[in-house]
């Protein structure tokens, strides 16, 4: 899961929160008086305190001093995103499920829109339905994406209920 943070008339800052210390998760759950994963469960809902809280953490590698009742970004500003890893095993799993074809679409269309790199999700998506090349793309390093969801939907349903990989 990546963490966007776009504050007002900067640039976005990403957070890979697979990146994250063992420490740094503790506090994360210290800050929000959770264990680990309620906050991986919150962060998967865009749970904008578990969202601030990873942010947070991770801005303190450049700024130790910083506390958590001093960053507090405006729920517009932050966002959670779908890493490549995460889109692959959604996509990997809607296409392996059972499911109507407008379900599954809706569900796709879900993850291209929280996708931290919506081309690799769509040349994923283009790949298992057979319309497109059937070796992997490459992965490649992705230094962003500064549209943001308006969707705080999670890409699931009853049908298609992919387990997300682990942060």
């Amino acid at each position: 899961m990546i963490i966007e943070y776009t504050p007002e008339g900067g640039e976005p800052e990403q957070y890979n929160a697979r990146k994250l210390l063992s420490s740094e998760a503790a506090a994360v759950g210290r800050a929000l008086g959770m264990k680990w994963p309620e906050v991986k469960e919150a962060l998967g809902e865009n749970d904008p305190e578990a969202m601030r809280a990873v942010a947070w953490v991770m801005r303190k590698r450049q700024d130790p001093h910083l506390r958590f009742s001093d960053f507090d970004p405006g729920v517009d500003e932050i966002v959670s995103r779908y890493d490549e890893r995460e889109i692959t095993d959604y996509v990997t799993e809607a296409f392996r499920v059972q499911a109507p074809e407008d379900e599954r679409a809706i569900f796709l269309r879900i993850l291209v829109r929280n996708a931290v790199d919506p081309q690799h999700a769509e040349a994923l998506i283009k790949e298992h339905s057979g319309d497109g090349p059937k070796e992997p793309p490459v992965e490649s390093v992705t230094s962003g994406n500064s549209e943001t969801s308006t969707s705080d939907s999670s890409p699931t349903s009853s049908t298609l209920d992919p387990q997300p990989s682990t942060l």
